[in-house]
């Protein structure tokens, strides 16, 4: 409210409510700001409504007339830090205003301002920060909502906290472009603000504000005072709500204002703690291996001869599977026809592996005949030594097997002659007559499909089984068949 003479020319902005608070941090303030800027990356967006009655008066020798009866205002804005500062910026848009024409809806003066912290807290000492605004004239001067030119503020604020309380004190100044309209002129003017927040949750608080802001020197002094509270939610949104009250009858003083804002808030994530810094004498496992080089600084290097450098134990070095506690040839892979399961580690030509004898290397035969090679002897050698090793086992059984090539008729009697030659073979080279039969199944036990492009060298084999006296097949051949077999 105005106790001076005022024409319906002027041209001042007598909105009297800046929204600096811009940013959904509890702690900040509606109406004055924060000397802290948020994370670099880190940014608010927001939308606020707003209501006051009669910010404006004219003053007569009989009496106060209101020149603007009430303004309802929609704000758009929002900050965003980078690089240590904090950008932020407000538009506020009188959708219901009302003066002595009638009803009007118009634009207000669009603020740009930057604020640039200077010191953080330390100890008693507060955090210091400098905020300045530009105001452009994007307002309507006819309705007392706009300058004709621009205006500037420069301030210092100052904000501490003390327990659950953050205090605030701001000190400036606002110059507006230069334009005298009875006897108010615009010129350099203060900016005043205290405010006090209490934190009643790490998302909710509640704060009084004082502020006084106007350029026009010190004929008119707006004083307010703003009661508000505000919430964040853990997923960034956030909501304020107020009122204010005005103590003197200056420009831009309404006898009483609400506001409730609603905004976003984006906090860029931290980045992460650097590694804390490690002894580099330090050797948690102790295997002579320091920390800053130890690969597996929990586990003890095993020092066997295999990236004994790392400091991590090897289990298999030579990744055959088959563990170093029962790897006879640790630098030696076993061969990929072996099952480490149950071999030594070491490659080896023939192997017993549970209810089998693994070979391999092939068995060659004549073309289309049961007669062995003389390249098969090596194997079946080798074969004969594990026969030899468990003299435990009563029966081997010798499986001959074929591809798909010719009949099906053909290929059994073929695999069961060639299986047969087998047997005859370690029966003339000691191995008992009593412990070997053999059988042929021809085709009809594939170990790939036809399909595959080595299908005829693998499934043309001879494979050696343990069997149980009661598992042995009818028709399997022996060299010398015990009574207990005839009697089956």
């Amino acid at each position: 409210m105005l106790l001076l003479a005022l024409s319906t020319a002027f041209a001042l902005d007598a909105s009297g409510f800046e929204l600096l608070g811009t940013s959904g941090d509890p702690d900040s303030f509606a109406r004055i700001g924060s000397a802290r800027a948020s994370r670099s990356g880190s940014w608010d967006a927001l939308l606020g409504f707003g209501y006051a009655n009669a910010p404006l008066a004219e003053s007569f020798p009989w009496g106060r007339e209101t020149v603007l009866d009430s303004v309802g205002t929609v704000y758009v804005g929002g900050s965003y830090s980078f690089g240590g500062l904090r950008l932020d910026g407000a538009l506020p848009v009188h959708a219901l205003g009302a003066d002595q024409t009638g009803s009007f809806t118009t634009t207000g003066d669009a603020r740009v301002g930057v604020m640039v912290p200077a010191f953080g807290e330390s100890g008693l000492r507060p955090a210091l920060g400098v905020q300045t605004n530009l105001w452009l004239p994007t307002g309507d001067e006819t309705h007392h909502l706009g300058s004709i030119g621009p205006r500037a503020s420069l301030s210092a604020l100052a904000e501490k906290e003390a327990g659950p309380f953050t205090l605030v004190a701001s000190l400036g100044a606002e110059v507006g472009y230069p334009e005298t309209e009875r006897n108010v002129v615009a010129e350099i003017g203060p900016m005043l603000a205290l405010g006090a927040n209490y934190r009643i949750t790490d998302a909710a608080s509640a704060g009084l504000e004082l502020t006084s802001q106007s350029d026009m020197g010190l004929t008119t002094w707006p004083v307010e005072a703003t009661a508000s509270a505000r919430y964040r939610l853990p997923t960034g949104a956030w909501a304020a709500v107020g009122g204010s009250a005005g103590l003197t009858e200056g420009v831009g003083a309404a006898s009483w204002r609400a506001f409730v804002t609603v905004g976003w808030t984006y906090t860029r994530p931290a980045p992460p703690a650097p590694p804390p810094a490690i002894d580099p004498n330090l050797d948690t496992d102790g295997d002579g291996i320091p920390d800053v080089t130890d690969q597996c600084d929990d586990m003890a290097e095993t020092f066997d001869g295999f990236d004994d450098e790392d400091g991590c134990p090897e289990f298999d070095g030579d990744a055959d599977g088959v563990p170093f506690e029962r790897d006879v040839c640790p630098r030696d892979p076993i061969r990929p026809e072996q099952d480490p399961r149950y071999s030594d580690g070491c490659p080896k030509v023939a192997e017993f592996a549970g209810d089998r004898i693994v070979i391999t290397q092939a068995i060659f035969f004549a073309e289309g005949r049961a007669e062995l090679m003389p390249s098969a002897a090596p194997v079946l050698e080798a074969v004969l030594g594990v026969i030899e090793q468990h003299p435990e086992i009563p029966y081997f059984l010798v499986e001959g097997h074929t591809n798909s090539n010719g009949s099906d008729a053909y290929n059994l009697r073929l695999s069961d002659a060639r299986a047969f030659a087998v047997m005859t073979w370690l029966g003339d080279h000691g191995v008992p007559s009593t412990r070997l039969l053999s059988k042929g199944f021809g085709e009809s036990r594939p170990l790939v499909e036809d399909g595959s492009p080595d299908a005829e060298a693998v499934n043309r084999r001879v494979e050696f089984r343990v069997v149980k006296i009661e598992d042995i097949p009818r028709d399997a051949r022996r060299l010398d068949i015990p009574g207990d077999v005839r009697q089956r």
